[in-house]
């Protein structure tokens, strides 16, 4: 590893972790069909922009923010000569794969950036790629990875604007890294605000002449201002075609609607906030002795403000899904808190003495003089030390995986590493039906292209018919909510050549399918439109049985 150069060291380490959470990924998700909701509502998503009956982008819905499934396009534009791709949410992995990789380099970059001896700053690096939910959201496809990369790209451009003044950090990571941040997920607008107030405070402190107030202004907004771009851009669009500027809180398909049909109980402020401490010490046990011993070896010390560049941005996250969780508008997952996870390896870079750190290009006008650089220490004690209390991690967080009070998104996953087909016990049983979830709904899919139907023929909603529509090789015979006619059908289906409805039962998330609103009785009796076909049991967790209705011929005119 000494002989290489910087740049191949980076791209060797590219290269391995993302072929590594690709493996993994095929192997949970293609081999085995472990594969979460989210990740196929987004390949539905990505499938509907390209091959539904009528492609177009805004198919790819608001209640979600775009990138990942827009990420996604080129890879499931190959899924008709490779079906796994969209079946098997594969382009999921493949996109989360080399997101989670890139935040793989990031964090080992902030280790090169700092001078650090390699094998420390590798040492770290591994501990992070090998964290156990970092491999698991690496590999499936979610929004974690992306999240996470952007995140880190930030912290890290940030930190080294703290040392050297150069606005193109600056701009990398307030104009590209925030600003794509929060078209990943919602929690970035805390980041993006955590970063105007950091910067600006910073610039504000170390500017040497009037007026500096104006150039704290213009710093912030360069690292705020295209994250606020985007929030506004997204809410504007959104509002602009579907009428609701906010779906995630307003739509009948947002999480405020999801947890009122879940009939989740509300939590008090204070077990909410406790659930979260409990959740960051599961993934991040040791966060707080190494961020205080970043403390005491850097205050007072030149370039002692780039603690507060990590401490800042990943900390306004972890406190933004804490405040949601604990004012009830969000779901008790540890995935919400996986971000203490970089946090606690950034700070572990910090933690340990400067080498010789990386030339600016392009210092600013503000840059603090060049700092010492500090002794080498004669022993490997305190490297050794902050590794070994950073790996520590590991094995918490894989035990924290398997408690269902907060892992309840990952403890199935004991269901395919340490499959027991003999465990007759209640959690075995639930443990084998999330491993098995969404196999109907492929069994379905299969089922419809059987019968050889023509476009438009089947009309199902996506609250849960999406398993169905990732699942299909025809994916134009389905009519769907982002169809401009879907209404006009759903109206009135047997005049609009609608042969099926694929309906599932009015309670939990049922409610909000616009089949059941429209028809409230339509899954007990048909509501008069429609006769019983077929049946289908659920073999998946949480998943609901479904009906296949025969639309009633119209009378003759």
């Amino acid at each position: 590893m000494r002989g290489l150069s910087r740049r191949r060291l980076l791209l060797l380490v590219f290269l391995f972790s993302a072929a590594g959470y690709v493996a993994v990924g095929y192997w949970l998700q293609v081999r085995h069909g472990f594969i979460y909701g989210d990740t196929l509502a987004r390949v539905t998503a990505a499938q509907s922009v390209l091959f539904s009956r009528d492609p177009h982008l805004a198919a790819i819905g608001f209640i979600f923010t775009p990138l990942t499934a827009l990420a996604q396009l080129p890879m499931q534009a190959l899924s008709p000569l490779w079906p796994v791709i969209g079946e098997r949410a594969f382009s999921g992995t493949l996109m989360s794969s080399v997101f989670m990789a890139g935040a793989v380099v990031q964090i080992l970059g902030i280790g090169l950036d700092r001078g650090l001896p390699r094998g420390y700053a590798l040492a770290i690096t591994a501990i992070f790629a090998l964290n156990p939910m970092i491999v698991l959201y690496g590999a499936n496809g979610m929004s974690e990875a992306p999240f996470i990369f952007f995140m880190t790209w930030a912290v890290r451009r940030l930190i080294r604007w703290m040392v050297d003044d150069d606005v193109h950090h600056l701009i990398v990571a307030g104009g590209i890294a925030m600003g794509l941040a929060y078209l990943t997920r919602y929690d970035a607008v805390a980041c993006i605000a955590a970063a105007g107030l950091l910067v600006g405070v910073a610039t504000y402190r170390r500017a040497r002449t009037p007026p500096r107030l104006r150039r704290a202004l213009l710093d912030v907004v360069m690292a705020s201002g295209p994250g606020t771009v985007a929030f506004v851009g997204w809410v504007g669009v959104s509002w602009l075609i579907t009428g609701e500027g906010f779906a995630q809180f307003t739509s009948q398909y947002g999480n405020t609607a999801i947890l009122a049909q879940s009939g989740q109980e509300s939590t008090t402020f204070g077990a909410g906030l406790a659930f979260a401490v409990v959740c960051i010490s599961l993934l991040a046990p040791t966060l707080v002795p190494i961020a205080g011993w970043a403390v005491v070896r850097r205050w007072g010390r030149p370039n002692w403000q780039v603690l507060l560049v990590p401490l800042a941005i990943y900390g306004a996250a972890l406190a933004f899904q804490t405040l949601s969780y604990a004012a009830g508008s969000t779901f008790p997952f540890l995935r919400f808190y996986v971000i203490a996870v970089p946090l606690a390896a950034c700070l572990a870079m910090l933690a340990v003495p400067d080498g010789v750190l990386v030339a600016a290009k392009r210092p600013g006008r503000h840059a603090p003089p060049p700092a010492p650089v500090e002794p080498v220490p004669r022993t490997r004690a305190p490297y050794v030390g902050v590794a070994l209390l950073l790996a520590i991690g590991v094995p918490t967080t894989a035990w924290g995986m398997t408690l269902p009070d907060y892992a309840p998104q990952e403890y199935g996953l004991a269901a395919v590493v340490a499959r027991d087909a003999t465990d007759v016990t209640p959690r075995g049983a639930i443990e084998r039906r999330i491993a098995a979830s969404f196999s109907t709904e492929r069994r379905i899919a299969e089922h419809l292209e059987r019968l050889d139907l023509p476009d438009s023929s089947v009309i199902t909603d996506t609250v849960f018919g999406f398993a169905v529509l990732a699942a299909s090789k025809k994916p134009k015979m389905f009519v769907i909510p982002s169809d401009p006619d879907f209404t006009a059908l759903l109206n009135d289906p047997s005049l609009g050549g609608i042969k099926y409805l694929l309906a599932v039962p009015p309670e939990g998330r049922g409610v909000s399918d616009a089949l059941n609103l429209r028809y409230p009785t339509l899954y007990e009796t048909g509501a008069e439109i429609a006769t019983l076909e077929l049946e289908i049991p659920n073999d998946g967790d949480s998943l609901p049985d479904w009906r296949l209705y025969r639309v009633l011929e119209p009378p003759p005119s």
